[in-house]
């Protein structure tokens, strides 16, 4: 399956099926503790829109994850950049505690691998993004600021002119929920970690070595964040 999101918003986007030009899942974003006044806030994706230019600071955000049929089958609460509550079906988890592996992560020097509780393994770089089976095969990955030739990603001729496409294959049906909500949560860290978009597009960049230096401290403080046990007050059911 490959499929486009029509927006560089991870948290607004259509996840949009390319060989049957579908929706198969859509994410909305809304903030209603912004300290922009809005009239009558709502949760509605409309409302998100509306406040589009605030959604970057994201506090006390969540993200609704809506199926083809629009319904809510999944969402993430948001404090800042951190998840304190996903709900995927009827089942609620207390942050990425209970969705990743922090046991496992690997911090290596050009790569970090994020295991999930699905045995899958997010291969997180600062110029690509694979999921890998528990027998290392790539059965995930993200295509960045491509466009479509005879229905394969290749990179777009000037920056930021393409779209982004993720293609999974050999998925069961039943585990494609819970890896699309994982990949919202890892695209997320890696684009904060890595400043993907400064680092592809030559834009003032630090040095490699910097890069990595400040990519394994991250991926540190992100190993003891998620083995923190999340406390009451930032629990939400």
């Amino acid at each position: 399956m490959l499929l486009k999101l029509s927006s560089s918003d991870i948290r607004d986007t259509a996840l949009v099926d390319c060989a049957t030009d579908e929706v198969v899942y859509r994410t909305c974003t809304s903030c209603p503790s912004s300290s922009r006044s809005r009239s009558s806030s709502t949760s509605s994706w409309a409302s998100s829109t509306r406040s589009r230019e605030k959604l970057p600071e994201r506090n006390e955000c969540t993200t609704v994850l809506l199926d083809c049929q629009g319904e809510a089958v999944a969402e993430i609460a948001w404090e800042g950049n951190h998840a304190s509550m996903i709900r995927i079906r009827e089942e609620v988890l207390q942050g990425t505690t209970e969705l990743f592996d922090a046991s496992f992560v690997r911090v290596l020097p050009d790569e970090t691998f994020l295991p999930t509780r699905l045995e899958y393994t997010w291969r997180i770089t600062p110029e690509t993004l694979t999921l890998l089976d528990d027998d290392d095969s790539v059965i995930g990955r993200l295509y960045a600021d491509c466009t479509l030739s005879r229905d394969r990603p290749v990179p777009a001729l000037q920056p930021h002119t393409g779209s982004d496409y993720f293609e999974l294959n050999h998925l069961p049906p039943d585990d494609l929920l819970e890896v699309i909500m994982s990949y919202l949560l890892v695209r997320t860290l890696r684009d904060r970690l890595y400043s993907v978009t400064k680092y592809v597009y030559g834009r003032p960049k630090r040095p490699l070595a910097n890069l990595r230096l400040h990519a394994t401290r991250s991926f540190a403080n992100l190993r003891d964040s998620l083995r923190r046990t999340m406390s009451p007050s930032t629990s939400h059911h």
